[in-house]
């Protein structure tokens, strides 16, 4: 899967893995890096975006219990609907069960585990 994003599309990235920060770093280094939920919700409360990449584990204890409410993909999954984001919404985690949660709170959002997309922009 591919995704298209023009270059003056202002994008948030919710992931704190640094690996996956730099790929994304590397296809949209104009986007908004977040690496906890608070500061997307801050980042979302500040400025409209685009697009959303929205991993879900932002620590070990999301990795080891997917239900948890807060602290993760699924608060700002919960905060894109009281807001009625109306962008382009990725769900890229890796943790299916908690992937699928937030794809319930958000049930127009694409699903595409990290690894399976790549992104690209339209020539100028």
């Amino acid at each position: 899967m591919i995704f298209t994003i023009p270059t003056d599309w202002s994008v948030l990235v919710l992931e704190d893995t640094e690996s996956r920060i730099a790929w994304f770093r590397e296809r949209l280094p104009e986007a908004t890096f977040c690496i906890t939920a608070s500061q997307a919700i801050r980042a979302l409360h500040a400025k409209t975006f685009r697009v959303a990449f929205l991993d879900h584990d932002l620590g070990f204890l999301d990795a080891a219990d997917h239900t948890r409410p807060n602290g993760n993909g699924k608060e700002v999954a919960r905060y894109l609907v009281q807001i009625n984001f109306s962008g382009v919404i990725v769900l890229h985690s890796l943790n299916a069960p908690a992937r699928d949660l937030m794809a319930g709170i958000l049930p127009q959002a694409h699903i595409a585990p990290f690894g399976s997309f790549d992104i690209q922009r339209p020539p100028i």
